[in-house]
Order: structure tokens, then sequence, then C-alpha cells
């Protein structure tokens, strides 16, 4: 009976080991994951529907999307910049640690990018379309051929998908991580299809000048991003098409916000608050909305977790897997922004800011709020750089003209846009356009110092100076007409 008992316990342990083996061989030899990402160019998450866009027909694709996906609805970009926003998301760094942190510099070489990580974990990376990052050394995507990389011409090239679908389909055995950049929405907007809006029956965010230049812009940027849509709507049918949705993650990013007054260039939550959706394979269950704060940065980390690696812990950003995993609801106490911008005036007056969001408070701290701000693309006529031929300078100037003519809500957005008192502190749950300056409240001092000793914390962290050098060009009140 004895030596029965052992058998029995012994072959039971057998069983138990050869389990164990069948289940780590079957992870080890599961398929990995593919990852398509989308990218917008200076599409605000507020023109989307599923972000409670206040104009419709935008989006119907991604808010399809949403409806089977997961949607972050506080994702931030850490600095509303083209080249600065790209960099965060390939590097999992945030501007400062990665050294991208104004608009058109290179990223420090030696810094690893989603190319190199994924490399590691066998996949093969490319990109289609815009790029905007240097050097090549930092970012050796392959190229993939299609799509317009020009952003700042008119009558981009009509969209071709054929080597997109031949880099999808390419190898079957070989993971692939795709990134397609568009150009939309990017100035200047004369593409799409701008006919499903009526002028006289747009709406406006309260931020903007109400008049006739300002709506023909704004509807014409509203048909790029429908064509965004579109192109996201023809990504998806080709992973069904080849069955590809099955084993694919698809992402949408909508990178930082529109490049009108209070979007791109600035720290306001229209600049620097992302749309995100998310599709998963059906396997995760992830079909829901999530507050949890989040940052570009968190992207990388996610995409190297899920395809098996280990998250390098000097990254800024962390997996955000456990929460579409539904494992945790939250993941970031706060997010932090930045803005930079050189003393030049073909660039703009010297301007430093950084800013904090817990999800319901803001708070920008303006460090040099003795200078007018300004960005030579949008407001150049304010410091002699006349531009007004481009479609962002006009859609300034003509606020200018409305303030000329008296108009008092122009008078007040025109200087909302150029004086930046030192503190400006909003509650976004009740003041979605960030109009009313809280920082002045007693009752909100505590929050304020709070939020700002969190600025401060972040800035020392990441080795942030606050870039306060130099003389900066300081303008009279004077000075500010045309």
């Amino acid at each position: 009976k004895i030596i029965m008992f052992i058998k029995i316990k012994s072959f039971s342990a057998i069983v138990a080991q050869v389990a164990c083996v069948l289940l780590s061989a079957s992870m080890v030899h599961a398929k990995p994951l593919n990852y398509l990402i989308l990218l917008a160019d200076d599409i605000s998450a507020s023109t989307l529907g599923c972000y409670g866009s206040l104009n419709p027909h935008t989006s119907p694709q991604i808010d399809k999307l949403a409806g089977e996906g997961v949607r972050f609805t506080n994702m931030f970009v850490s600095e509303a910049m083209c080249a600065p926003a790209r960099a965060e998301l390939y590097t999992g760094l945030q501007p400062e640690r990665n050294g991208c942190n104004r608009n058109h510099l290179p990223t420090n070489v030696g810094t690893k990018s989603v190319v190199h990580y994924l490399k590691d974990l066998g996949y093969r990376t490319g990109l289609a379309g815009k790029r905007h990052f240097s050097p090549q050394s930092v970012y050796p995507f392959e190229s993939v051929k299609g799509f317009d990389p020009k952003c700042a011409t008119r009558d981009p090239h009509p969209d071709n998908w054929e080597d997109v679908e031949k880099f999808m389909t390419r190898d079957s055995d070989e993971p692939f991580c795709l990134f397609i950049c568009s150009v939309h929405a990017h100035a200047p907007w004369n593409a799409g299809d701008s006919s499903l809006w009526k002028l006289n029956e747009l709406k406006l965010p309260a931020h903007l000048v109400d008049n006739a230049t300002t709506r023909h812009y704004y509807r014409e940027m509203l048909a790029e991003v429908r064509l965004f849509d579109d192109q996201v709507g023809t990504a998806y049918a080709l992973l069904k098409k080849h069955k590809l949705d099955e084993n694919t993650v698809l992402i949408v990013l909508d990178e930082n916000g529109v490049g009108m007054p209070g979007g791109k260039w600035t720290t306001y939550d229209w600049g620097v608050r992302s749309a995100c959706v998310m599709k998963w394979p059906e396997s995760y269950e992830a079909n829901f909305k999530t507050d949890a704060i989040a940052q570009y940065c968190d992207i990388l980390p996610t995409l190297i977790d899920g395809a098996g690696g280990t998250v390098p812990s000097d990254l800024d950003g962390r997996s955000l897997l456990p929460l579409i995993k539904g494992e945790t609801q939250a993941h970031r106490e706060q997010a932090y922004f930045m803005f930079n911008n050189r003393d030049d005036r073909k660039v703009g007056p010297h301007f430093s800011s950084r800013a904090v969001t817990d999800g319901q408070y803001k708070l920008i701290w303006n460090l040099t709020p003795e200078n007018m701000y300004g960005v030579a693309a949008i407001s150049g006529i304010d410091f002699g750089k006349h531009n007004r031929g481009s479609d962002v300078p006009k859609v300034y100037g003509s606020w200018l003209d409305s303030m000329q003519e008296g108009d008092a809500h122009a008078a007040e957005m025109i200087k909302r846009y150029r004086v930046r008192p030192e503190y400006q502190l909003f509650d976004l749950n009740k003041d979605r356009w960030e109009m009313n300056n809280l920082a002045d409240n007693p009752e909100h001092q505590p929050r304020l110092h709070q939020l700002k000793a969190g600025i401060s914390a972040w800035m020392k962290q990441q080795g942030d100076d606050g870039h306060l050098t130099g003389v900066g060009i300081k303008y009279a009140e004077t000075e500010f007409a045309e």
C-alpha cells in the first residue's frame, strides 16, 4: 500500500509537471501582438465626437472604434508641439530628458526609441507619412511609402495604401509595429469636404473669436479632421481584410492641439489634452472608458509590455497594460506639461511655462510673465513678422481686426493670448475652455501651492532649469498693436 501511494503521488507530480511544461510552451509560442498606430497632426481631442465635439460628423470611424475599445479621457502630451510630442511618443521620455524640448530640436544622440526596443523583441517597425524627428540613429524606422510626409503644404498627395498593406502582410511569422503619421489637420487647411458643416451652424470653442474668418478656417480644419477619421477607417478595414485584427492592437492618437490661438504651442487644455483610443484583441475584453491620467511617454512602455518585454526602469513612461486588462483603475496622480520658446523674432518672444493637472484642477505656472507670449506661426504680426497671408496668421489677424472694430470679446481673447499672469488655475470640470482664472481666489491658495510644489518636483526630476537663461524680448503694451 505504501508503494502504491508513492507511485500514485509520483504520477500526479509528473502530470502536473507536464501540464506546466505544455502551458509554458504554449505561452512561449503564442503569436505575438502586432501594433498599428495612427497619429494625427494638430487635432484637439475636443473636435472628435467621442470626446464631446461641439459639431457633428467629425469622426464616425473613431467614434465607432471607441465603442469597441479603450477610450482614454485624460491622455496628455507633455509639450504641445509636433517634434516634442513625437519624440516623447517614440522614446518614452519627456522633453527635457530626451532633448527635444522645443520644436524642431533633435533628440539626444544615443537615445533608444521604439524601433530599438521592439527590434530586441523580434519586431520590424515601420513609419508611413510625417516624420519630424532627428537624428536617424535614434529613429531608424523602416520607411513605408504612400502617405504625404510634408505637413505644411497645400494639396497633399492622395493616400496610397499599397505599401502599408504589403508591410502588414509581408511575413506572417514576424510581428510588426507600424506608425501611420497623417498630415491632417495641420495647417494650411484646404483638403477634405467642408460642405458637411454650414458656416452659420458651426459651434466654436469659447476662447476663439467668432468672426467670418475664424468660422471659415475652423470649418476647413474640421474637414481635415474628417480626412484623418477616414484614414482610421481604412486602416481598420485592412486589418479585417487580412484577419489581422484578431492579433493586432490598433491605437489612434491626435498628437497635440489645433494650430490656432490657445491650442498648439500652449499648455492650455486645448493644446495638451490628446485623444487616445485603443482597440486590443478581444481576449483583453477591453471595451470601456477610463478617466485614469496618462501621458504620451506611457505608450512605448505599453508596447514593450504587450510584446512580452521588460520595461526599462529609466523611462518616464509606465505601461498601461494593467489598466487595459482591468487589473487597476488608476495610473498617474498628475500629468505635467511645458512650453519653451526662444528669444527670436522669427520664432517668438522668450517664454517659458510649466503646468500640471490632477484631472480636475489645472495650474499653469508662467515662468516669464513679464514677457509677451507669442508664436511666429500664429501671432508673428505682434513682433514684426508680417505673415498674414497664411491660414493661421489670418485667423489671428482677423481677431486684431475684430478688436479694432470694437469687439469686446476679441479684445479679451487677444489679451488672454498675449498676457499670461504668473499663475493660472482652472477647474476643468466647470471651465472646459479655461476662461476663469482662480489663482487669486483665497479659497484655492492651498491647492495652488500644492500643485506648484508638484511642478517644482517634476522639474527637478527632469533636470529642467525652466529655460530662464537669457534676457528675453520684453514688449511694452504699446507695442502690441500692428
